[in-house]
């Protein structure tokens, strides 16, 4: 049943391909089958059997003549397919690592077997490229396989069943069974307690992605114990004013953006500012992003704030020190220059001070109007409005449905078109909307309240913030057949 269940994963296959590459693929998968016809009798007449639910699918592989001993594979072979498919991982070059993670299968299955851990590796290898890919079902199915064979090789607890749990809970999370998703998880981090202890480091991937699950669930609390867990793990590991300490540190200020906790979101900031200052200097241009970030994180009411002190809190003085740290700098790039101007610019407009921001963005257009390669940017940055803080997450479902009771063959997928313009100051106006089916009222409203309440970076000509007209935006999202029906028959 494993042979059938991984034959019957490459089968299910579903990456967009061109005509081209789909013949490529069909030759692939023909030899895979052959492959999986091994044993003693790789090139003798077999019948293949695939089960596919109710339907059972016989492949005839004609005989092929015995190949010379020369040809026989090799543990190097197969170690040199394995390599080369993480090169081509590392440069998202996924075509191509595919098959060579099917070569890796097919090798795997000659040399060790269908029930061996190198089989596995095969697998999670495929698995992985699948998830990139976005072929979740058939990646989840790859790695159960894989952790089956790990369990009967070894035993349940084994630290080589981490990595595909991984990448099994990864797949459950973007199919949308978070619950299981985190079980998965879970079990991941239990594995490394039991051999690593519980304070281990081997756990803080999986912890990262226990706190995303817990995030898409709407578990705040759990959310926010989860991340101090990281974060005083990582605390024990690297010293207080450790460089170390800033990916680690930026992650942590990142998931207190997105969760709403501003306050500590500038604290954690303000360490990675006063690391930096300690290790190098006061101008180090390692002190931009941060200082832009905390700049940025003033965009935003923290609810924890004392009421009278919510009108006084603005970015203003962290984007204007990036901005000197840029000027004096020996060498920066132009684009990180020009960002650096422009989170100041649009500071202004978000804040209503359009004089100041049109004075920065004049300076701009002159500064990325002297090359062509200039030009270029200038195209880039100041053709099209942009919009100045990350929209909200708008609903993906509507009324009773949820991602716990999505059942596709009792829903359809519903949309809301808006048109609007964006000001030279940044403001949305004019906006219209309308909802497919029409019925969806409610849906309707939350769109339009979220694009109203958006500001942009006006689009620049010649050095001037300039109007932008018929501007375009669409939401899809799911609901349930009858829950139309119960609002037509209202």
């Amino acid at each position: 049943m494993m042979l059938i269940r991984s034959l019957n994963n490459f089968l299910k296959m579903s990456i967009k391909i061109s005509k081209a590459k789909l013949s490529k693929l069909f030759f692939s998968t023909h030899l895979l089958i052959i492959l999986f016809s091994t044993g003693e009798t790789l090139y003798a007449n077999e019948n293949i059997i695939i089960q596919e639910k109710e339907n059972t699918v016989y492949k005839k592989v004609d005989s092929i003549a015995p190949r010379n001993e020369l040809d026989e594979p090799s543990e190097k072979q197969l170690i040199e397919e394995i390599n080369r498919y993480r090169r081509l991982i590392q440069s998202e070059t996924f075509d191509e690592a595919d098959n060579a993670a099917k070569r890796a299968i097919g090798l795997a299955i000659q040399i060790f077997g269908t029930e061996s851990k190198e089989f596995a590796r095969a697998l999670i290898n495929l698995g992985i490229l699948q998830n990139a890919t976005g072929q979740y079902d058939t990646a989840a199915q790859n790695f159960n396989s894989a952790i089956d064979i790990i369990e009967s090789a070894d035993d349940r607890l084994n630290l080589s069943l981490v990595e595909p749990l991984k990448g099994l809970g990864k797949s459950q999370l973007e199919i949308g069974n978070l619950n299981q998703a985190k079980k998965t998880f879970n079990k991941a981090a239990h594995i490394t307690h039991v051999n690593e202890g519980p304070h281990n480091l081997v756990q803080m991937e999986i912890l990262e992605s226990i706190v995303e699950t817990d995030f898409r669930m709407g578990n705040m609390r759990d959310v926010k114990n989860t991340l101090e867990r990281i974060n005083t793990l990582n605390l024990k590991k690297f010293e207080k004013n450790s460089i170390d300490l800033l990916p680690v540190l930026t992650k942590h200020a990142d998931w207190q953006n997105r969760l709403g906790y501003f306050r500590d979101e500038r604290e954690t900031y303000k360490k990675i500012i006063r690391i930096i200052e300690s290790n190098y200097d006061k101008n180090s241009k390692l002190l931009i992003d941060p200082l832009i970030k905390m700049g940025k994180s003033f965009y935003f009411i923290d609810r924890t704030a004392i009421e009278n002190e919510r009108g006084m809190l603005t970015g203003e003085m962290y984007f204007k020190r990036a901005i000197r740290i840029a000027e004096k700098a020996d060498y920066i790039d132009d684009r990180e220059y020009i960002d650096t101007k422009l989170a100041l610019a649009d500071c202004y407009i978000y804040e209503g001070l359009v004089g100041r921001a049109r004075a920065i963005y004049a300076n701009i257009w002159r500064y990325l109007s002297t090359s062509n390669e200039r030009l270029l940017l200038r195209d880039e940055y100041l053709s099209e409005p942009v919009q100045i803080i990350k929209a909200r997450a708008l609903p993906q479902y509507a009324n009773s449905l949820s991602d716990k009771n999505i059942k596709p063959d009792e829903t359809a997928t519903g949309k809301i078109n808006a048109f609007y313009n964006i000001s030279a100051r940044g403001r949305v106006q004019n906006i219209k909307t309308d909802a497919s089916p029409k019925e969806f009222v409610e849906m309707k409203k939350i769109v339009q309240r979220e694009i109203r309440n958006r500001v942009y970076r006006p689009r620049i000509f010649n050095g001037k913030p300039v109007e932008t007209n018929a501007v375009t935006f669409e939401h899809t999202f799911l609901y349930n057949l009858t829950d139309l029906e119960a609002v037509r028959k209202n």
